[in-house]
């Protein structure tokens, strides 16, 4: 694959679509997980890395992963699928974090329009972090569908309003037609990816569920629901979980952020602005 230029984003794994919109293969739904372990969510981790590193996306790092503090907490749920179908290698991932006194990845480009939305009292959800080990367009479709299908009721069980994303810009139309997105600000560059564009998606939750003829997609996930129960084991991020872990050690070395400090912390003690 080759590096990114300073002008385009390649078929990458932050956003994995740009195969899957042209790919009119229909696989079945590959299995998802939650991670439940400081160790299935730094093997996520270090997929994530690899392969935003091969796309020249991230410097390299000597702790081999990948991480925002921001998905980092008990808001935070890693998911990921086996490489194999009965295999324990991570072979794709992406990682949804609800909003939190850190507040969300895309506040970095996006703060004005997110911290809009907070005064409305809407809830919300990022989805990110995605990556796929595999090069094959029709599995890397089913895998990112059935992703988006635990993204969908994590927001559901945990009482949010909209889910947000940010892609590439000639990304955004297959989550819009898949999902019933719509663009929520005008696209910019994006300091997390080495300034590349990106555009912020939303997809209003409830209202876009609520009504009678739904995208494919949205309708597929909705019909297939997920109970509370398949998140209520997830990796929780507590403190004396991450003291001298990988993510530990990356997150106050690249960010300057120590984790396991965070508890009880407020927004404004990161130096954020809080929300209305």
């Amino acid at each position: 694959m080759n590096l990114i230029s300073s002008l385009e984003m390649p078929e990458t794994v932050i956003d994995i679509t740009a195969r899957l919109a042209r790919s009119a293969a229909r696989s079945s739904a590959p299995p998802c997980l939650c991670a439940t372990s400081l160790e299935q969510v730094e093997s996520a981790w270090r997929l994530v890395y690899e392969r935003y590193s091969q796309m020249g996306l991230i410097d390299e790092n000597p702790f081999g992963i990948h991480a925002s503090p921001t998905a980092v907490g008990e808001h935070a749920c890693v998911i990921w699928g086996p490489e194999m179908s009965e295999g324990s290698e991570v072979g794709y991932t992406m990682t949804l974090f609800r909003d939190n006194p850190m507040g969300l990845a895309l506040d970095s480009v996006y703060a004005r329009y997110l911290d809009g939305l907070r005064r409305k009292g809407r809830r919300l959800l990022e989805v990110g972090m995605l990556a796929d080990r595999r090069q094959s367009a029709a599995r890397g479709t089913g895998a990112l569908f059935s992703m988006m299908r635990w993204a969908i009721h994590y927001g559901l069980h945990t009482d949010l309003t909209d889910i947000v994303i940010g892609v590439h810009p000639r990304h955004a139309q297959f989550y819009i037609r898949s999902y019933g997105f719509e663009k929520f600000a005008p696209p910019t560059s994006y300091a997390l990816v080495r300034n590349n564009p990106v555009v912020l998606l939303r997809l209003r939750l409830i209202e876009e569920l609520a009504k009678d003829q739904l995208p494919r997609r949205l309708a597929e996930a909705r019909d297939n629901p997920l109970p509370g129960s398949a998140f209520s084991q997830r990796f929780a991020f507590e403190p004396e979980q991450l003291r001298g872990s990988l993510t530990a050690g990356f997150l106050e070395a690249r960010h300057g952020f120590d984790p396991c400090q965070m508890a009880g912390a407020s927004r404004a003690d990161y130096g954020l602005a809080c929300s209305a």
